[in-house]
């Protein structure tokens, strides 16, 4: 910085008829009315070719965060804060505005500068500008405040802090309805069980027994209506409260389970049919079940296409046989019959199998995980192809690589179940007692 001390303000003021040829070019006003950040770096965390964190720079201008000037708080502030990284410890400036400009550093009110558009100013430091009129008479004094991002925005962040009174299960299926989340599972005596707990609060109320379920429960429970729904012993049973069930309708093989409520429910029957309803009393058939259909429980989500938001895709993804890789069907909500997506050639980029598999609908793309896949897999064409969301990437990437899985949860020995809530988070919950909460930071709503 160059420090140039102001003695005698009002002598180099003195020094300003010098520039124009008018007698009386002097004013009584003083305010700065343009206030731009110039260029400076931006560090950011990324993976190198060896796998090692490192640390990149892009450059950036101050244009991109118009300051806003406050003439009544005599203020100056960023309303978007700069990108999280932003290294403002030695910037220039541009200021506009009638009168001489000068400045001084909150923690250090003893000493002020004239500005010059080559000073670099530390901006981590607070900051006071001023200005005075040319006639010496009159002075004002802008503190300034340039808002940097405290944390990078695509960071999915996580926290084990929830887990206080989860119960131990296995065999995990969760679904989120409304502000509340339930885990069921099989308890340490292998009775079909459940534990809930607020999304924002409190914690998890322990395990209860479901009551009503016949032997041969599948681990697998869906919403449809704000009603629980889930198949045991070739029987479909609904519940209002999580806890009492009774038989909805007999002769069903499995359920179609639903990543959210779309107040329809999908099942397969014990004679080869897979028929859809939305009150659960009358059915309509779809179709027959296809070759190469789920033979286990399924996942679905459904979500509105990006060209015409009035129409509604749902992927599948299920287990077919033992080919190690899941199945995948699709269906628009103007389609009446499930059709099979067609699998890459290249198996490095097909769909993982996994019991139990979550899958996804977060930022925008699809997102699957589950026992047995070591990490999150991410789908941008509606299943076709996966790739797993590798932290590394020599260029642009079609992953997103900050969806990462906490680094202390073991997968292989964790049995884990993923679900999304209405505020922007992800819960996994594990089979030896683990709960994590993570979000995107800037997909958290408040």
């Amino acid at each position: 910085m160059k420090g140039r001390h102001i003695l005698l303000l009002a002598v180099l003021l003195s020094c300003v008829s010098c520039f124009t040829e008018k007698e009386n070019s002097t004013t009584p006003q003083a305010a700065i009315t343009t206030f731009i950040i110039g260029y400076y770096n931006v560090g950011f965390h990324d993976v190198n070719d060896s796998g090692r964190d490192t640390v990149v720079y892009n450059r950036e201008g101050g244009v991109m965060y118009p300051m806003t000037i406050d003439q009544v708080g005599n203020r100056i502030f960023n309303v978007d804060s700069m990108a999280y990284g932003s290294n403002l410890k030695a910037v220039t400036c541009n200021v506009y505005g009638n009168g001489v400009v000068f400045y001084t550093y909150a923690d250090d009110l003893d000493h002020s500068y004239l500005w010059s558009i080559a000073d670099s100013l530390d901006f981590t430091r607070k900051l006071i500008f001023g200005i005075q009129s040319t006639d010496g008479s009159y002075t004002r004094r802008y503190k300034v405040d340039v808002n940097v991002r405290t944390v990078f925005p695509d960071s999915l962040l996580w926290s084990n802090k929830d887990s206080v009174g989860f119960a131990t299960l296995s065999s995990l299926s969760a679904v989120v309805r409304d502000d509340s989340l339930f885990c069921f599972g099989l308890d340490g005596t292998g009775t079909p069980s459940v534990t809930s707990r607020d999304i924002t609060r409190g914690s998890w109320n322990g395990s209860t027994p479901l009551a009503g379920i016949s032997a041969g429960w599948q681990p697998r429970v869906t919403l449809a209506g704000g009603i629980f729904y889930t198949v045991s012993g070739g029987s479909l049973y609904s519940s209002s409260d999580a806890v009492n069930w009774t038989v909805a309708k007999s002769g069903i093989k499995s359920v179609i389970s639903a990543g959210e409520d779309y107040g329809e429910l999908q099942v397969v029957t014990t004679d080869g049919k897979i028929l859809k309803s939305t009150d659960m009393t009358s059915w309509s058939e779809m179709q027959a079940v296809p070759a190469g259909f789920p033979d286990s429980a399924a996942v679905m989500y459904r979500y509105p296409l990006a060209t015409n938001a009035n129409i509604l895709r749902s992927v599948l993804a299920g287990i077919d046989g033992d080919s190690g890789y899941a199945t995948l069907w699709t269906m628009l909500s103007t389609d009446s019959v499930w059709t099979a997506v067609d699998l890459p050639s290249d198996t490095g980029l097909r769909l993982p199998a996994s019991e139990q598999m979550s899958l996804l609908r977060y930022d925008d793309a699809l997102f699957a995980m589950g026992p047995g896949i070591k990490g999150f897999v991410q789908s941008n064409d509606n299943g076709i192809t996966w790739y797993y969301c590798d932290r590394y990437a020599y260029d642009y990437s079609s992953w997103n690589r900050y969806m990462q899985l906490p680094v202390e949860l073991d997968v292989k020995v964790s049995d884990p179940v993923a679900v999304t809530d209405n505020r922007g988070g992800i819960w996994i919950m594990t089979a030896d007692g683990q709960v994590w909460h993570g979000a995107i930071t800037r997909l958290i709503k408040r």
